[in-house]
């Protein structure tokens, strides 16, 4: 079954688990349209397990107290997680919560409706394919004597399943938070442009 328009609201991952990868050609066009701070941040805020400020400055390309502070500041302002040995992760909590935000504040609830619509849609799908009822049940079948391409495929669709059955969890919570965290952004001036509001 092919994605709906709406499926990429969250994409099959969403935003919130999903590291981003910053590749050396982006570091260096990034050199000179970004400030060393915001490729501190960048970079931090896309970590997938902790670092050292010595790695995050050599990803940065800036100096190692530059990432120190730039990490430190991130760190008090609740960005950043500081383990015991001094690396630095992004806030899983914060993470969370800022993508519950940004999916109230740049769709509205027919586009999250109709993105639970379309997940339904590809679990009932996959349900249907593969004769199971839940990823348990699809997993088990990997151990099956199987051809190479079935079995690929059903990894591959367990995957999807996983992260469609996270997404929806996500933009239900969006939809139970909606009308709350919208009354608080109606006591914003006009003239303010909400971060993530579009």
């Amino acid at each position: 079954m092919q994605d709906t328009p709406h499926s990429n609201i969250l994409g099959m991952v969403p935003e919130y688990l999903a590291p981003r990868r910053v590749s050396t050609a982006m570091v260096e066009s990034w050199t000179e349209s970004m400030t060393a701070r915001e490729r501190v941040e960048t970079i931090a805020t896309t970590l997938s397990e902790p670092r050292i400020a010595n790695w995050v400055a050599e990803q940065a390309d800036v100096e190692w107290d530059t990432a120190k502070k730039h990490l430190d500041d991130l760190a008090e302002s609740g960005v950043l997680l500081v383990t015991e040995d001094e690396t630095y992760v992004p806030d899983p909590t914060r993470a969370y919560f800022d993508h519950l935000r940004e999916l109230i504040l740049t769709n509205d609830r027919e586009e999250l409706r109709a993105e639970l619509e379309a997940i339904a849609d590809r679990i009932e799908d996959w349900k249907l394919r593969y004769e199971v009822s839940s990823p348990e049940e699809l997993e088990a079948t990997l151990a099956e004597d199987l051809p190479p391409d079935e079995i690929r495929d059903r990894r591959q669709a367990l995957r999807r399943w996983e992260n469609s059955a996270r997404s929806r969890d996500s933009i239900q919570t969006a939809l139970q938070l909606y009308d709350d965290i919208q009354s608080l952004t109606d006591d914003v001036p006009a003239t303010i442009r909400l971060e993530g509001a579009g």
